[in-house]
């Protein structure tokens, strides 16, 4: 009876050190959770262009690996330092562009167009009367709104420093998932086999096309738009056209769509008379929204619809948690989670999720 407790206090003691090593791991890695999540959805999203980029080079994973971290640095770190620079500029051109739009004059009466808008087709109006009387009134009773957006932007532009050295983190990981990618993914599946059998794997197999499929459905789609609509405002001279650019990704991926943004550029533009590039801006934001309906269905044709409630809450769940890289995080781990819990359903009582 004796030898019995004593195993048993050995276990205890065993599975105890194990426990606490586990949380000591966790809590080593905890800063680095997201960064490494981050590479892990990058990696697992571009494997096959990784996979024909090796074929390509005679199986040299060195060479494809150096090929795709430098892919994605202009993809991801890039655009990062251009948002970066542009925003200190913005903002130290704040005050006189509130100076500029105290001394603009309207018409009294508003295009028909903005009649026909729905919902806020009425509020529009009303601004409009308010800003054609009393231009210097409306931006004193904005100004205190305006200095809050500063200082957001000011804080925001602080931490882009940091989401700077994240985003390298991000590369440095992806690179060495590139490298050693078949081993680990062996890995995985044994580790899901061990959990969960054969709905383990599967399980294993469905995270990963999830993956895929907000990734090209969801961000792709999102980075499309963006970059259409910045190009626009390029071309029309837009101040601030990469701040605009970032906005517009952030609504696409909203699932909001980017007419926030270029309906007041194009306005902003009729009002420099510049009617031309006001028509186009129109034109080239309609063309964008309409071509969104066709390129994300068939990007997540693979793999189904994905709730856009879902998306969005984890669009701003993942900004809230993980700051700039969780509007990345966020809607891939949810769908990951969603997915999971929709398989899990399925399967008949008893069986292995």
């Amino acid at each position: 009876m004796a030898e019995k407790h004593q195993l048993l206090l050995e276990r205890i003691a065993v599975v105890t050190f194990f426990l606490l090593i586990a949380i000591a791991c966790f809590k080593i890695i905890l800063p680095f959770l997201g960064p490494i999540l981050w590479s892990v959805i990058i990696v697992v999203a571009t494997w096959p262009l990784y996979l024909r980029l090796k074929n390509k080079l005679g199986s040299r994973s060195k060479l494809a690996t150096l090929i795709m971290t430098i892919a994605l640095s202009l993809v991801l770190v890039l655009p990062l330092v251009i948002l970066t620079v542009s925003l200190s500029e913005q903002i130290s051109n704040t005050r006189d562009v509130i100076k500029d739009l105290s001394q603009v004059t309207l018409p009294e009466n508003p295009p028909a167009w903005i009649s026909k808008i729905p919902i806020i087709s009425t509020r529009l109006e009303k601004l409009w009367h308010e800003a054609s009387t009393d231009m210097h009134g409306l931006v004193e009773q904005i100004r205190p709104q305006i200095r809050q957006v500063t200082a957001w932007l000011l804080a925001q532009g602080a931490h882009l420093g940091l989401v700077l050295l994240q985003f390298v983190l991000v590369l440095v990981i992806s690179a060495v998932l590139y490298g050693s990618g078949e081993a680990m993914a062996g890995q995985c599946r044994k580790l899901a086999v061990r959990l969960g059998g054969d709905g383990g794997l599967s399980s294993l197999e469905a995270a990963t096309q999830t993956i895929k499929k907000v990734s090209l459905g969801v961000i792709c789609t999102a980075a499309i738009q963006a970059i259409l609509s910045g190009f626009g405002f390029w071309l029309a001279s837009v101040p601030g056209w990469v701040l605009l650019t970032f906005f517009c990704f952030f609504l696409a991926m909203l699932q909001v769509g980017t007419g926030l943004i270029w309906i007041p550029v194009s306005v902003w533009l009729f009002y420099q008379d510049a009617n031309g590039w006001a028509i186009f801006t129109i034109a080239w934001g309609i063309f964008i929204n309409i071509g969104d309906n066709f390129i994300k269905p068939l990007l997540i044709s693979h793999g189904g619809k994905l709730p856009i409630a879902l998306i969005f809450l984890g669009v701003i769940g993942g900004l809230l948690t993980w700051g700039f890289i969780g509007i990345f995080l966020g809607p891939t781990l949810l769908a990951i989670g969603y997915n999971l819990l929709h398989l899990w359903l399925e399967q008949e009582p008893g069986t292995s999720p």
